[in-house]
């Protein structure tokens, strides 16, 4: 392993332990635990010191430690009950304690308002005990180096599923739970058919008929809002149930990678694929030799693992299933000059995981005649063909884990060719892919130019790629340049989902990853991209629409001037990428839909006008009633106001900024509806973008809000991606669910 600041930091931070100084030592301490002889022994420690193999983090924090846990998965069962429910919650800490992330489904709990027989009350329903989850997860550390992270699960037949669809809309809100509907073909069916009419539940406190579309309305709306919540194929996940004998599948870990029955865990490692790469072309022969040794590792990972609870180690032994994934995907595919979104690379891609597939399997099937098959094999999809492991392949997120082999995150095309870091003691600089230096330095050279304009022209795209994030707008560049270096919002979600289902054809389990789309994206193509999902045969899809949360998703640099005047002098046509860089002042439609609030300040009534485009504040209107207050004022007020929305200025920083100015004559008015004109406005503008109505802006309380989401730990912008809406960090490799 090469050595840098930030490589370093995150060893230091996360996994050397007491004596141990480099990645080597960390390397022999996990073969040593895990290896039978010194001939395993051996095979693991060099696969993992070469980077083309790597364990799950609790695998590289806990093995040969007195700890022990070592797996990343877990499901639990929440039951309707009391005790049930605190049993799964207990369980649930201990697991975080121990360095795992958990997956409930809650469907079990009976919905709100129901009667409760014991107490002679009604039950609170599923929504209120996720709060309870999260609460007792925010202040669980994972042996002081991760966090508690969660999936939360509703099955879009439960009365509570509209309650559940809205339980994140507010940022914030269930902050370490990513949340997903499983949704079955029933219900998909009706969708794609149209028939958003026709009624699929009925309310059972008040008889209300709750129809498809209206749920379906709330999906879609929520993803396109902020990406939440998530969406799980429950009969495609369990047409490839392996074990349909033990139970139907309706649970996954947080980042939905891992459909598992209740007590289930499983332990993950990815194969990076970079590494397998040897003079232009994919070494199969290091590939399958690698899968090989990485299905005897994980195997050997059930054996030696110390579980958290009896229950977890009962059902894990009786299905031995592992998850043998890949990373540096995007980086194989740049090596080897196949573009990420063309039909050449997905070709790649599938073919090399049904090679991986498949010799796991192989490989599998030789360890069962070794020491046996899994114990719940008789009865499953394998009764006629005998493995030691009842599911062998996922694509599980390998967001620290990837930082540490230097190559590209899971399945995930690459977010930036040139972004910042940060060392330990605050100095910054650009980290440039590689791959991509080296070939622009071949694209400039092949262009004929001399030395000084090559040396000019290469400075000038990297800055540019570190400032915007892309290269598509260079059109001085060759085209098949472009095509090639292409970054996760310069491919289309359509390429995103194609690359998912390609893969999932060849994965036991499922995959961790992001569909990334632009800021421009419309409702409609949310809903487009989970029916397409759907019908490739997805088990599961989550989408991220760039800025729909109020965190900053690319850690690039701030721009400085117009990304034009980046490239190389006279040589860009000024085209922006959309949903990459903004056009701004935005341009006001001929109309607009908003909302209008009578309100009370100190000494006079407020009409405060907010109107939405696409969800979002874009100006405000502000006109005295009666007498009292200044027209003038207001108005220049409200003009100040849709300036900055109008170019660019988030609307929560008017809300928090005026929630600060105090004003005597509201201060003193027991009837004002905040402490000054500009409050009174800013609570107005924070209730219209989040489409809350309220009879008085009194108690409406304004939280303070963060323009940014930021990494805990270092305090630097978080990056959205695998599955995962908690973010991780590109810097110091913090992650808040893997």
């Amino acid at each position: 392993m090469n050595s840098s600041p930030v490589v370093d930091s995150i060893l230091s931070a996360r996994y050397l332990r007491r004596g141990e100084k480099t990645f080597e030592d960390i390397c022999r301490r996990v073969a040593s635990a895990l290896a039978d002889d010194e001939a395993e022994k051996s095979a693991f420690f060099e696969a993992m010191a070469t980077l083309r193999f790597l364990p799950n983090s609790p695998t590289l924090m806990n093995a040969g430690t007195e700890l022990g846990q070592l797996s990343a998965c877990f499901t639990l069962p929440v039951p309707d009950s009391i005790e049930g429910i605190f049993d799964a919650m207990k369980q649930g800490a201990i697991i975080h304690k121990t360095g795992g992330g958990t997956g409930y489904n809650f469907s079990r709990i009976r919905p709100e308002g129901s009667p409760v027989r014991s107490t002679d009350g009604v039950a609170s329903g599923p929504v209120s005990f996720m709060r309870a989850f999260n609460a007792a997860t925010d202040v669980i550390k994972q042996g002081g180096r991760r966090r508690g992270a969660n999936m939360g699960i509703l099955n879009v037949w439960h009365p509570d599923i509209l309650s559940f669809i809205a339980a994140k809309q507010n940022e914030g809100d269930l902050a370490n739970f990513n949340i997903s509907v499983m949704v079955n073909d029933a219900f998909m069916n009706l969708v794609a058919e149209r028939r958003e009419d026709e009624v699929w539940i009925t309310d059972p406190r008040t008889g209300v008929p709750v129809t498809v579309g209206r749920i379906w309305t709330g999906i879609v709306d929520g993803i396109w809002k902020n990406g939440e919540p998530g969406i799980l194929f429950y009969d495609e996940i369990n047409r490839h149930n392996p074990t349909p004998h033990l139970g139907e599948i309706d649970t996954t870990n947080p980042c939905g990678e891992q459909p598992l029955l209740p007590y289930e865990s499983c332990v993950l490692g990815s194969i990076n694929l970079a590494a397998c790469i040897r003079g232009g072309a994919l070494d199969e022969e290091t590939l399958t030799n690698t899968a090989r040794m990485a299905v005897r590792f994980l195997d050997a990972v059930i054996d030696k693992n110390v579980y958290p609870i009896p229950q977890i180690e009962e059902a894990t032994k009786k299905t031995r299933k592992i998850g043998l994934g890949v990373m540096g995907v995007h980086d194989a595919l740049l090596m080897l000059g196949l573009a990420y979104d063309s039909d050449e690379g997905r070709n790649w891609c599938e073919h090399t995981m049904r090679l991986i597939t498949e010799t796991a399997t192989d490989e599998s099937h030789r360890l069962s005649e070794e020491r046996g098959a899994f114990p719940a094999w008789e009865g499953s999809v394998w009764k006629d063909y005998p493995v030691r492991n009842a599911a062998m392949t996922t694509v599980a997120p390998t967001g620290t884990i990837s930082l540490l082999a230097g190559c590209s995150s899971g399945i995930e095309p690459i977010f930036s060719f040139a972004y910042t870091r940060k060392n330990t003691v605050g100095k910054t600089f650009v980290i440039v892919n590689p791959v991509f230096r080296d070939a622009l330095i071949r694209t400039l050279a092949g262009m004929g130019l001399p030395e000084d304009e090559r040396k000019k022209r290469k400075g000038a795209v990297i800055a540019h790629v570190h400032e915007t994030g892309t290269i598509q707008d260079l059109s001085w560049l060759p085209e098949e340049f472009r095509a090639l270096f292409k970054t996760a919002l310069d491919i289309s979600w359509r390429d995103h989902i194609r690359m998912q289902a390609v893969f999932q054809k060849h994965v036991h389990a499922s995959i961790s990853k992001t569909i990334n789309m632009p800021g421009s994206a419309t409702r409609d193509d949310c809903e487009e991209a989970l029916l397409m999902a759907w019908k490739l045969g997805l088990k599961g899809i989550t989408i991220y629409r760039t800025g729909s949360r109020e965190a900053v998703v690319l850690a690039l640099k701030e721009p400085s001037k117009a990304p034009a005047e980046s490239s190389a002098p006279g040589a860009d046509d000024g085209r922006k990428v959309p949903g990459r860089v903004a056009t701004l002042p935005i341009e006001r439609p001929k109309e607009l839909a908003g909302r209008t609030y009578l309100c009370q300040s100190g000494c006079c009534r407020l009409y405060v006008t907010v109107n939405l485009l696409d969800g979002r504040p874009i100006e405000v209107f502000i006109r005295t009633v009666g007498s009292g207050g200044c027209d003038a004022n207001n108005s220049a007020l409200g003009r100040a106001i849709s300036t900055g929305l109008q170019n660019g200025v988030p609307y929560q920083k008017f809300v928090r900024q005026f929630g600060k100015v105090n004003c005597i004559s509201a201060i003193k008015n027991p009837a004002s509806e905040g402490h000054s004109c500009a409050d009174v406005v800013g609570r107005c503008i924070d209730l219209a973008a989040k489409n809350q109505s309220v009879t008085t802006l009194k108690d409406w309380e304004v939280k303070e809000t963060r323009g940014r989401r930021l990494c805990p730990e270092c305090h630097e912008p978080l990056d959205f991606g695998e599955g995962c809406n908690q973010g991780i960090c590109k810097h110091c490799g913090w992650s808040g669910c893997i």
